[in-house]
């Protein structure tokens, strides 16, 4: 009896299957017409140079948002809440003072933008920010509704 051969198919095709829902993926994203009225557009269409790092740590009283903003002036940052969505905007301005050729250049320059979205459970009235060696902290209480809280049993 003969032995089947195995089945072969081309290295790059499991490549070219990713490429291509990865290109769907962003056309639906510039183009959220497409996807029909009940969808939301997306809220970051805004072109940036670059995007800072964001950390967010949630305590029983508040959560916290750490961002990296190396270079950028604290009198330059926006932050601003629309609904749940905390939007953080500002620019970081290449050095002036510098001047010459660069054969290598990795820092990031331009304006930034990050929305990040947050439970209704936070009391943005009483929120806290502040910037202190290139990182910028925001302090968000929770609602009292929102901590937990124990329930004694009692017994009869």
């Amino acid at each position: 009896m003969a032995r089947p051969i195995p089945w072969r198919r081309e290295i790059s095709a499991p490549f070219h299957v990713i490429q291509n829902e990865l290109n769907r993926l962003m056309e639906e994203y510039w183009n959220p017409a497409r996807l029909g009225p009940s969808e939301p557009a997306p809220m970051d269409l805004e072109p940036t140079g670059w995007s800072p790092a964001v950390d967010m740590f949630e305590t029983v009283d508040e959560i916290i948002l750490v961002a990296e903003l190396p270079g950028v002036d604290p009198a330059s940052i926006d932050l601003s809440v629309t609904g749940n969505v905390l939007s953080l905007r500002g620019v970081k301005n290449p050095d002036a003072s510098i001047e010459g050729q660069t054969p290598l250049h990795e820092r990031q320059f331009g304006t930034f933008h990050r929305q990040i979205v947050l439970s209704n459970q936070v009391n943005f009235d009483a929120a806290q920010a502040e910037a202190r060696l290139g990182v910028l902290r925001v302090k968000l209480p929770k609602q009292d509704v929102a901590k937990p809280r124990t329930i004694p049993v009692q017994n009869v």
